[in-house]
């Protein structure tokens, strides 16, 4: 049986960041990985290890210097390739929501689509709807985000996401910005759209979502992928002395 085409392909990129007056940041050394469809590849690692340079790369938030990524068989990294318009199919979740503060959760939610999609306004108030009900707070669609918690600003901003019925969706630290109490709620969400099989990369330091919801791990290093598995074969069984040494720091 033919191994169907990964959704991502990541091939030997680079990044480096110049700062005046100071030495090169080399935040992604020759990285080569890839996604498949309905796949949830959970990438850890210490701060400044270039995980969230790897996943702003994945939607040219981030330009590499070398190197390819192509999402759904087009070239990212194509000057030809409009960006725009392949974001639409990349999702992205960050780490302090970047909602529109003068608009409601619904409104959030349904701007992009009419603006970017072009969908009615009804379409998508109905698919708003739909989500806010599905993330959990369908009753608090006409609230602001000033009116939410920070679990609750969360759902919207991954509700909007979907709401583009994106290819794959990014996360980036989701839970980092939230007080204990939500953070599980939200990770449970995110657990569930992994079961419905939806394709995402997740960079996070929540080692128990890393190990429930992955299906492959990356552990990353001063810009290089260490080590990667299965949950059982990177937290169980690490081959590297450097993964060794991160796992007995924060397990």
């Amino acid at each position: 049986m033919q191994r169907e085409t990964p959704i991502v392909v990541v091939n030997d990129i680079s990044k480096t960041f110049e700062i005046r007056g100071r030495p090169p940041i080399h935040a992604l050394r020759h990285v080569t990985n890839h996604v498949d469809k309905g796949e949830v590849l959970v990438v850890i690692g210490p701060s400044g290890s270039g995980k969230s340079t790897f996943l702003r790369a994945l939607n040219g938030l981030e330009p590499i210097d070398s190197g390819s990524i192509v999402i759904d068989g087009v070239e990212l990294t194509d000057p030809k390739t409009d960006l725009n318009r392949l974001r639409r199919g990349v999702g992205m979740v960050f780490q302090h929501f970047n909602l529109f503060q003068h608009k409601t959760a619904l409104e959030n939610i349904t701007m992009p689509q009419m603006v970017v999609l072009k969908r009615s306004q009804k379409e998508a108030e109905e698919i708003g709807h739909g989500l806010l009900d599905r993330v959990g707070i369908g009753d608090r669609g006409d609230n602001y985000p000033s009116e939410l918690s920070g679990g609750q600003q969360q759902r919207v901003a991954i509700a909007r996401s979907l709401a583009m019925t994106p290819k794959v969706m990014l996360f980036d630290e989701v839970t980092s910005a939230l007080d204990p109490e939500t953070v599980g709620g939200v990770l449970d969400l995110m657990k569930e759209l992994a079961a419905d099989g939806t394709t995402m990369v997740v960079v996070t330091h929540e080692m128990g979502f890393a190990r429930e919801a992955g299906d492959r791990v990356t552990f990353m290093d001063e810009g290089k992928i260490i080590e990667e598995g299965t949950p059982e074969e990177v937290f169980d069984n690490p081959r590297q002395d450097r993964t060794q040494l991160f796992l007995s720091q924060i397990i």
